[in-house]
This record gives C-alpha cells, structure tokens and sequence, in this order.
C-alpha cells in the first residue's frame, strides 16, 4: 500500500513538473501565495476562491485541494484552522 501510494505521488509530480515546462515557455506567470486561515474558513472555500486566479486552465476542485494539500503536508493530519498560514500557487495568464 505504502509503495502505492508513493508510486501515485511521484507520478503526480512528474505530470506537475510536465505543466510547469509548458507553461514556462508561454504567456504565463507561476504565482505563489501565502494566505492565512480566517475564522469559518474550509479547505474547499480557500480553494474555490483561489481557482478562479487560475487562468491556465480548467482544474477540478479536488485537483485543487490536492495541490494545496502537497504543498501543506500537514494539511494530511489535520483540516485548517484560523491563523494556519498556507502556501497556494497557480498559474496565470500574463497580461
């Protein structure tokens, strides 16, 4: 199970590293941000609100989640709490 579950990760980097340097070469910026967790805020809010800075393309939610998820592993012990500050990064279009 445990070597699955790595094989499953390695993968989804590979295809993330892949986006990157496609990405790169075009018209767009890799923007990272930190946001710090308000009262009555979920994990889903958090990021529903920063996929709509996402213009490179459609994600789904839990493509999301995932990511922020891998970049915040701590987020896999426990769910957000006011005053957690998280890493989120998405790519935009440059103007």
């Amino acid at each position: 199970m445990k070597k699955a579950i790595i094989a499953m990760m390695a993968v989804f980097c590979l295809c993330f590293v892949g986006t990157n340097a496609e990405a790169a070469g075009k018209n767009w910026n890799f923007v990272e941000e930190s946001y710090t967790v308000q009262h009555g805020d979920t994990l889903e809010g958090i990021a529903e609100k920063y996929m709509k800075k996402n213009t490179y393309g459609p994600r789904e939610l839990r493509e999301f989640i995932a990511g922020i998820k891998e970049l915040n592993d701590w987020l896999l012990k426990r769910d957000v709490a006011e005053g957690d500050t998280l890493r989120i990064n998405y790519w935009e279009k440059k103007n």
